[in-house]
């Protein structure tokens, strides 16, 4: 398993069930660590908040891509998120407010159907939306 790009839902070796894992240190996985090897410091563990769901490993492999239209429009459009994407099709996103994660979420479902140039396009306007119901809050 990379560890780079692979992240777990629930289950196993000391994990409390159910939540959401980047490389969790305890499971064998080839001798990953959780630590950088360059700077020593902690960049694996518990994903706090957000939520996770299922894509296709297609969809999972297009969003690891430098490129992908989706996130770079997201990115382009200043909505503050985290993101961690697994080769195995899960996803986490975090954002500090849940209608902007469930844009988010829709999102990158609706993207595996669209054309590049209709993305960007449907981003733009989920996003005009989704401020816009945050301003009338």
């Amino acid at each position: 398993m990379d560890p780079e790009l692979s992240c777990k839902v629930g289950g196993g070796s000391g994990n409390n069930s159910g939540k959401s894992v980047y490389n969790d240190e305890e499971e064998d996985d080839g001798g990953a660590s959780g630590k950088d090897w360059m700077t020593n410091e902690g960049t694996y563990g518990p994903l706090n908040g957000g939520t996770s769901f299922r894509v296709s490993i297609g969809l999972a492999r297009e969003l690891l891509l430098p490129e992908n239209a989706v996130l770079s429009a997201l990115d382009k459009s200043g909505i503050p998120f985290e993101i961690a994407i697994g080769v195995n099709g899960m996803v986490w996103v975090n954002s500090p407010d849940p209608e902007i994660t469930i844009m988010i979420l829709n999102a990158i479902k609706n993207s595996e159907v669209m054309p590049e140039d209709k993305v960007r396009g449907m981003v733009k306007v989920m996003v005009k939306n989704v401020k816009k119901e945050l301003m009338d809050e």
